[in-house]
Formats: C-alpha cells, sequence, structure tokens
C-alpha cells in the first residue's frame, strides 16, 4: 500500500485559477506568486501545479525547481541556474560523465523535447550558445537563455521555475526577481513562494507589473487553513495505515479543531500517529504551534526503533543546512547506504524529508528551525555530535572540492560558512583565502567580495588574517581590472602587513602593486615596488621571495626591450638560488629562470639561444619532477621549433606536453595542446589529423566551459585543414 506521507488535498480555487493562467496563451512569460503563512502548505501547493502542468493533456511542461538557502541572492541563484542548464546540456551532449546530480532536472528538460539529438543539433552549436561568459552580466547572460528557450520550445511547450525561499530574504536581495519578471518571453512562467509580508507580496512596484499574478489574491492573507471536510479527507488517506489510533473519529477531530485545522500541525499529526510513540489520538500535542509540534515531532524520531541512526541523519540535514546530496548527509551522519536506504524506507521519518532536484532536506521551515536549535548545548556551544557532523561537513566540502574538475557553487560556499562555525572567524578568513580561485573560477566575484567583508567584521582588526583578507579582496578587484580599487585594498594589507612587520607579507602584496602597475605600463612605479619587495626580502635573508622578485624584474625589464639589464637581473635571480636548502624548490625556480631567458632570447630573434635555455628548464624540470613547468616548457620549445619550419620537433615536443597534462587531468592545458597539435597537423598537410585532434581541444572545452576559447575556435564549416598555427 502507498504511503500517505504528505497528501495533498483542496486548494481547489488556487489550481483552477493556476489552470487558466496555464491554458491562456501570453504574448509575454508569467510571473505566478503563491502567498501564505508559515505552514500553510505553500510548498505543497507548488508540488501539485507543477504536477498539475506536467499532467496538461494539450502542453508539455517541464519546471525547475531552485530552493534558496540563506544568505543567497537572487543573483547567486541566476549563476548556479546559468551553470547547471550548462552542465546538462553538456551531459546530454555526451561531453560530461555522469558524476554530477544538481543538474538533473536540465537533462530532462533537454531530453523532452530532444535538443540535443543528432537531427536537432548535429554540431552543438546549441551547447556553445549555453556556455556562461565570466566577463559579461549574469542577469542579461540569463534573460538571453530564456529567450533562447522560448525560441526553441514548441507551440505546446512550456518551462516553468520554481524559486521557493528557505527563509525570508532581505528586500534589497529580490530587487533582481523583478527585472527577470520585466523580461520573460512567451512561455516561460516564473513561481514564487512567499509568505505574505515578503517582498514579492508587498512591494507596490512588482505588484503592479502586468504579467505578475498572486494565488490567492492579494487581498487575504495568503492560502488558508484547511477546511473541516479538507482535514476529513487528509484522515480518510491516513486511515487504512493508522486503523488502531484514530478509530475514535471525535477525539481526531476534537485535536484538529484545536489545531483551527493547520496544513502543517495536521501533517505533523497525522504522520506522528504512523510511530509507536503515540498509541492513540489524545496524546497528540494539544496546541498546532511549532514550540508545541516539533519537540514532539523530535520526541518520536528519539523514541523510533531506528533512533540510532535517525537521529544522527536528521542532524545531519541541520548541519548541512541546504538541500544535499545523499553521499554527502551519509557521510556527515557517519551511516552506511544501506541504512539511509532503510530509514527513507521508513514513513515517518520520510514525512520529514523533502526531496528537491539538487538533494533532499529536512521538509519544514519549523521543524528544520527547531532541529538547528537542538545543535547547541544552553551555553551556546555546539553539541558534540553537531561538532562532530561539522567537522565531517567541513572535510567532506574539502573533498568534493578536490575531486572536482570544476568548482560547485553551493559546495564552495557551504566550505566558507561551515569553516565559521567549525572555527570561528580565523578559519572562516583562511578558508575564504585557500577558496579563492574556486569563487573566482565560478565567476562569484560579489558573493566572494560580501565573504570577505562578512570576514573582515568578524576578525580583529590590524592582524595577519585581515592582512591576507585585504589581500583577496586586491587579487579580485586586480582580476576585474578594477585596479583602483584593487591599489586601495592592496595598499590596506601592506599598512596592516608593515604594521605587524610581517614582512613576507609585505613582499607579496609589493609583487601585487608591481603586477598591477606593469599591467597599466607603469613601468617605473612598477621597478619601485619590486625594488622595495627586493629590499624586504633581503633583509630577512627569503631567498625565496627574492627569486620571485628578480625573476619579475628580469622579465618586465625584457618586455621593455632593455635586455641587457633583464640578463643582468636574471643572472642574479640564479645566484640567489644557490643558497637554498630546498633543492626541489631550488630546481623549480632555475627553471623559471632558464624559460625565462628563453623567452628573452626568443624575443630577440636568437632562436639557437632561446632553445639552448629551455631544454636546460626542462632538464631541471625532469629532475625535481616538476610534470606542469615541463609541459610548458614543451610548449614554448615547440612554438620555437614550429617557427623555424621544424614541424616534426614541434609536433614532438606537444605530444610531450599533452601526455603530461592529460596524465595530471589539466584539462584546460591538455585542449590547448590539442589545439596546437590540430594547427601543426594542418601545416603538415594532414587534415583527418587536424580535425580529430580540433574536435578533441572543442570537447575538452565545452566541459569546462570555457567561452572564449569555443568562441575563438569553433568553425562552422568544420573544416581544420587550413588552419595554421598562430
Amino acid at each position: 500500500m502507498q504511503s500517505p506521507v504528505n497528501t495533498f488535498v483542496g486548494r481547489k480555487a488556487e489550481l483552477k485559477r493556476w489552470a487558466a493562467l496555464l491554458d491562456t496563451q501570453h504574448s509575454t512569460g508569467q510571473a505566478v506568486v503563491v502567498v501564505g503563512k508559515y505552514g500553510m502548505g505553500k510548498t505543497q501547493l507548488l508540488d501539485q501545479m507543477l504536477l498539475q502542468a506536467a499532467e496538461h493533456p494539450s502542453l508539455q511542461c517541464v519546471s525547475m525547481r531552485y530552493v534558496l538557502a540563506p544568505g543567497e541572492s537572487p543573483g547567486m541563484v541566476l549563476r548556479m541556474i546559468l551553470d547547471d542548464m550548462f552542465q546538462g546540456a553538456r551531459y546530454e551532449a555526451g561531453s560530461l560523465d555522469p558524476d554530477g546530480k544538481r543538474f538533473v532536472q536540465w537533462t530532462q528538460f533537454y531530453r523532452r523535447y530532444g535538443f540535443f539529438t543528432p537531427q536537432h543539433d548535429p554540431h552543438l552549436h546549441l551547447l556553445d550558445r549555453l556556455r556562461f561568459d565570466n566577463l559579461k552580466n549574469s542577469f542579461e547572460q540569463f534573460v538571453n537563455r530564456l529567450q533562447l528557450f522560448a525560441e526553441l520550445l514548441p507551440d505546446d511547450g512550456r518551462l516553468l521555475f520554481v524559486i521557493d525561499p528557505a527563509l525570508d530574504t532581505p528586500a534589497s536581495r529580490f530587487h533582481l526577481w523583478a527585472q527577470v519578471v520585466q523580461k520573460l518571453p512567451p512561455k516561460v512562467f516564473f513561481l514564487f513562494a512567499q509568505r505574505y509580508k515578503d517582498t514579492l507580496a508587498t512591494d507596490k512596484e512588482f505588484q503592479s507589473l502586468e504579467n505578475v499574478h498572486f494565488i490567492p489574491p492579494l487581498d487575504t492573507q495568503g492560502i488558508s487553513d484547511l477546511s473541516d471536510s479538507e482535514t476529513q479527507e487528509l484522515t480518510d488517506a491516513y486511515e487504512p495505515v493508522l486503523k488502531n489510533k484514530i478509530a475514535d473519529r471525535q477525539v481526531l477531530q476534537e485535536v484538529f479543531h484545536r489545531y483551527r485545522n493547520h496544513p502543517y500541525a495536521v501533517h505533523a499529526a497525522l504522520n506522528m500517529l504512523m510511530t509507536d510513540s503515540f498509541t492513540k489520538a489524545d496524546e497528540l500535542p494539544p496546541e498546532p504551534m511549532p514550540q508545541s509540534v516539533c519537540p514532539l515531532q523530535w520526541k518520536a524520531v528519539t523514541e523510533h526503533p531506528l533512533a540510532a541512526d535517525a537521529v544522527p541523519l536528521l542532524s545531519s540535514y541541520a548541519v548541512l543546512d541546504v538541500p544535499a546530496l545523499d553521499e554527502m548527509v551519509c557521510w556527515v551522519a557517519d551511516i552506511s547506504q544501506e541504512m539511509f536506504s532503510r530509514l527513507l524506507a521508513d514513513p515517518y521519518i520520510r514525512s520529514l524529508i523533502r526531496d528537491g532536484s539538487d538533494g533532499r532536506q529536512i521538509y519544514h521551515h519549523y521543524f528544520s528551525s527547531y532541529l538547528h536549535t537542538l545543535l547547541y548545548t544552553p551555553d551556546g556551544k555546539l553539541t558534540e555530535l553537531a561538532e562532530n557532523q561539522y567537522r565531517r561537513a567541513l572535510t567532506g566540502y574539502y573533498d568534493l572540492m578536490d575531486r572536482s574538475v570544476k568548482p560547485d557553487p553551493q559546495v564552495t560556499v557551504r566550505l566558507a560558512e561551515t569553516a565559521l562555525i567549525v572555527g570561528g572567524p580565523v578559519l572562516f578568513a583562511a578558508t575564504l583565502c585557500q577558496t579563492a580561485d574556486a569563487f573566482m573560477r565560478l565567476g562569484f566575484y560579489q558573493t566572494y567580495a560580501s565573504l570577505i567583508d562578512r570576514a573582515l567584521t568578524l576578525i580583529q582588526p590590524n592582524t595577519i588574517e585581515a592582512s591576507d583578507l585585504y589581500f583577496q579582496l586586491g587579487q579580485l578587484r586586480h582580476r576585474q581590472r578594477d585596479y583602483k580599487s584593487a591599489v586601495k585594498y592592496y595598499n590596506a594589507a601592506l599598512n596592516t602587513a608593515r604594521e605587524l612587520s610581517e614582512t613576507t607579507r609585505v613582499g607579496k602584496v609589493l609583487i601585487g602593486l608591481a603586477k598591477a602597475a606593469w599591467e597599466q605600463v607603469l613601468y617605473d612605479e612598477s621597478e619601485r615596488f619590486l625594488q622595495e619587495a627586493k629590499n624586504k626580502y633581503e633583509s630577512i635573508n627569503d631567498l625565496q621571495g627574492l627569486t620571485e622578485v628578480l625573476l619579475l624584474a628580469g622579465q618586465l625589464l625584457s618586455d621593455q626591450g632593455r635586455y641587457q639589464e633583464a640578463e643582468h637581473v636574471l643572472n642574479k635571480a640564479l645566484q640567489s638560488t644557490a643558497g637554498m636548502k630546498n633543492h626541489r624548490q631550488q630546481a623549480r625556480n632555475m627553471a623559471e629562470i632558464y624559460a625565462a631567458w628563453g623567452r628573452m632570447y626568443d624575443a630577440m630573434g636568437q632562436i639557437e639561444r632561446a632553445t639552448r635555455e629551455y631544454h636546460k628548464a626542462i632538464d631541471l624540470t625532469k629532475d625535481s619532477y616538476d610534470r606542469r613547468t615541463e609541459a610548458e616548457l614543451r610548449y614554448s620549445v615547440s612554438s620555437v621549433f614550429e617557427r623555424i619550419g621544424n614541424l616534426r620537433k614541434a609536433e614532438e615536443n606537444l605530444q610531450q606536453a599533452l601526455s603530461i597534462h592529460r596524465e595530471m587531468k589539466l584539462m584546460e592545458n591538455w585542449a590547448e595542446d590539442s589545439v596546437y597539435l590540430a594547427r601543426v597537423a594542418g601545416l603538415q598537410g594532414r587534415p583527418d589529423v587536424a580535425e580529430l585532434r580540433m574536435r578533441e581541444a572543442l570537447d575538452l572545452f565545452r566541459q569546462l566551459g570555457n567561452d572564449a576559447r569555443l568562441k575563438e575556435l569553433t568553425d562552422e564549416s568544420d573544416d581544420f585543414s587550413t588552419v595554421g598555427v598562430g
């Protein structure tokens, strides 16, 4: 017999209103806002609306659901949706291994309409159009994608988005949804869940948009309590599995009368009756308020036959706080997959957990909030179980980061948040510094800056952590080419590091300032920063720092065509490595210096000297087993041989570089190697090999979502035979 867990009843007027909106042909996309107090069943109503759409007799409807976690701004959600769009497309196009679940709803969407069948898109042009470009505005890209889908959908096709905030979201974060709604193309619907005092339910400007509809109308406080008949219908659904406990219907009706037919309380009560904790209906809590219902729901968990594993399972969901994949939940709860499946098969435990497109979570805000209170002792410290689970979550997030070719948006953000809980502001700051590259690769510039700003309010001023965070802000703005802001933050980091006499950090910031000046063609200023950094590293005999500065100075001079001075400085860099005790690092630095010499001689047109220096560097990387640097040098040597017409040697070195990059799973480098091998093959008059290599490169770039390179390389004629090395 099918479990009655969280059975849906009633809401006929609301569903009728939704059906009318769905059936009507609209010249623009439409937004529907479901409004109600906590516990009134907004999520269940939205689920039913999606089910009704999916079963529509004359429309093909596919839905996407996104539950907003605390702190997730609309901008972050748009960015995650864009990423899921592309990842799902990659999977359907066959260019991504099936190792992710966040984007599964998108694969179903593409499959429903056959967007990536060979007949529909033989050359994957659609996939290319779905790539995210970090240098472009997320909002504009999102709207463009919606317009693209509206054009591709058949006349009876509909794309539905559900945006369901887990908690109240500040008004300042919601303005972007109004902008999205104003730009919705035909065939696209946005469905929002809102409390009756939330922003979209109270904002007059949003309400005035012609394509916005409220269910129920705004002159109410949203969807209401169940009627007596609806509560009776719900009770009837449970009766087959609760015959021994609801035989006395009069007692149960009295309980629900006290509950005022409150949907959350009624569902919770019926689900609790499925456990052994309640032997009859009059043992149910007397009032429907969460402070009465939630403790008894938890009591039923702690007294459950599977309590030993159910307690850590539900606690782990509270710790993770957002929809989580089963693998991660099992790790944090420290339970087996077999036990996890057994717990989900239990009707009561199942009633407390909600399925989502990107994982599972606690079913309702009321119960989730209550579980969060149980994570702490009365004096505000984490319980032993919670502390252990947060530490396991931190480890799990780090593991997911290490295993991913591309950072996962949710994991990246939750890693930092979890570090704050586990280790406080200091670990929070350190983790933000460690995950800087992940935030940058995701394009989460605003999110990363906001998290650093938050960390700066938590840590003590004039500390090492403050200096490091300012440095990261400088790096962020530097990457965005906002040099004015970058210099401001670099200076803040520099001043703090100087006050603390952190000479190594002072040198690192000065190098950042030197690079920023160099990129702005402020060569004199760049040289001054490098000279000061050199003095700092010499004062503490930091040979590694000194070598880095001298190497940069030599490259800067070479860039200006001051080759004699550059050679002198690079000689000094080579001398500074002599006293290093770490022989591996010494060899790596020497290789970089010889490589810089090679590039300088190459620029001077002295090919033989350039080749000799490159090979010195390669020999050193082999000795130190510095595979990545060896591959980079092989690429440089290949470029030299290509220019002098020795295509066999050029190909040979590229093959060696590709072998290393493939071995190390450096996919971006591997892809670039394939590009140049294709071009060398083209110059050799081997079109079949050229085409094979270029297709390999395009496939790799698609997997990585590298928009810029795909735009440069995609040739609609699919003819790579005439492409030469640039």
